[in-house]
Parts: structure tokens; sequence; C-alpha cells
């Protein structure tokens, strides 16, 4: 028997990438219903800067499933370019295609 009982989570979600698409992740975790915690990385703009990654550690809480399906999303829209992981809990490559 399956049980409807949501699993509440208390985690971190990692970004590696360009400071801007940060903003993207914390705004799909949010629209899945999670609630973020955060420090907005500074954005320069500027042809050195754009190179540059940076890490960022988001506190979420929210379900775990709907924290995985934003972080999917996420990974799906972004083809590489950037990095969301969240702690202590390994996705299926497949969720990412």
């Amino acid at each position: 028997m399956r049980s409807s009982i949501r699993v509440m989570a208390h985690t971190t979600v990692t970004y590696r990438g360009d400071p801007a698409q940060a903003t993207m992740l914390a705004q799909m975790l949010e629209n899945e219903g999670a609630t973020v915690t955060w420090e907005r990385p500074l954005e320069r703009r500027g042809v050195t800067e754009m190179t540059q990654a940076v890490v960022v550690n988001m506190v979420t809480e929210g379900s775990l499933t709907a924290i995985k399906v934003a972080v999917v999303k996420f990974r799906k829209h972004m083809h590489g370019r950037a990095e969301a992981t969240i702690e202590n809990v390994q996705l299926d490559d497949n969720e990412d295609q």
C-alpha cells in the first residue's frame, strides 16, 4: 500500500555555475512550493566575470519530491551549463533526460 504522506525535508541544494542563473534555480524551487534561504551572488558584468563560476548553497524546506522536481527541471533547462545537487540525495541519471 502506497502512503500519500509527503516527506518534508530541510536540505541544502548546491548550485555551481554562472551567478546569473542561481536566481532561476531559487525561483524554480519556490515555484514547486519550497522555501528557499540563500545569499544572492554578486553579478559582475564583463568578459572576465562571465567565465567565473560561483558555488551557492541554498537551504530549502518543503516536500522532498518537490525539491527533486525543481532540481531536475533546472538541470534539463540548463543542458549542462550549470550544476545543481541536493545534499545526500542521488538523482537517477534518467531523471535528467
